[in-house]
């Protein structure tokens, strides 16, 4: 099973500590502030207090140790810092937050392995979803693509992808199908001449904006 290290206990940072301990992994938190080290000691595995910027630090924490380190620094200068000793050690996946695309730019150049924005990607979702009736989830590859889940245009309930040529008329590239229904199903690329059902939801990678072309059919 991975193990996870998160640095930084600030909103975000204890979020992903949380869920990860909550779905039954091993999680260290680190931060310097030690009422959030106290909070957060009974939702993880091991909380400690100590500047993730100091090697030291990071070395008596056995950080090389972890399969993947979460950097949930806001701040710039020290956020890249930090990336680059958890580099140095050795961690084989590394994942920072940013504030910006500029941050983002700096820290995948420095060899962070994954770069969240995490207002961004909310911004994003809340818009697309605000604007949409059909809009199940997306996440997010740039500010025109991502991977989307849309409920079924009704017109095309008892239709097949083949028939309807999705991917030429729409963009879409499906890469699943969930069924919402009583047998919860999960079809994983179906085949052209798959037909949709009134509880399938959509999942492809495309244009975001295909959202808005859904809600007109």
């Amino acid at each position: 099973m991975e193990t996870f290290a998160v640095l930084g206990m600030g909103r975000f940072g204890s979020a992903v500590a949380k869920q990860l301990f909550n779905m039954g992994y091993e999680v260290l938190a680190v931060d310097r502030n030690m009422d959030k080290v106290n909070f957060m000691a009974d939702h993880v595995t091991q909380a400690i207090g100590g500047d993730v910027k100091d090697e030291n630090v990071l070395k008596s924490v056995g950080i090389s140790n972890y399969d993947c380190v979460v950097i949930a620094i806001g701040n710039l200068s020290d956020s890249i810092l930090t990336t680059l000793l958890v580099k140095e050690a050795g961690v084989k996946k590394v994942v920072c937050k940013a504030l910006d695309y500029n941050h983002k730019k700096v820290l995948k150049k420095i060899g962070a392995d994954s770069v969240i924005i995490p207002e961004h990607e909310i911004g994003i979702k809340t818009a697309v979803g605000l604007a949409s009736k059909h809009l199940v989830d997306v996440i997010d590859l740039s500010d025109k693509y991502g991977i989307i889940d849309v409920g079924v245009p009704a017109s095309w309930v008892g239709r097949g992808i083949g028939e309807l040529n999705v991917r030429n008329k729409y963009g879409m590239n499906i890469i699943a199908i969930k069924n919402a229904g009583d047998d919860q199903k999960i079809i994983i690329t179906p085949g052209a001449d798959y037909k949709f059902e009134k509880s399938d939801i959509i999942v492809f990678v495309g244009e975001i904006k295909t959202v808005n072309i859904l809600n007109n059919l």
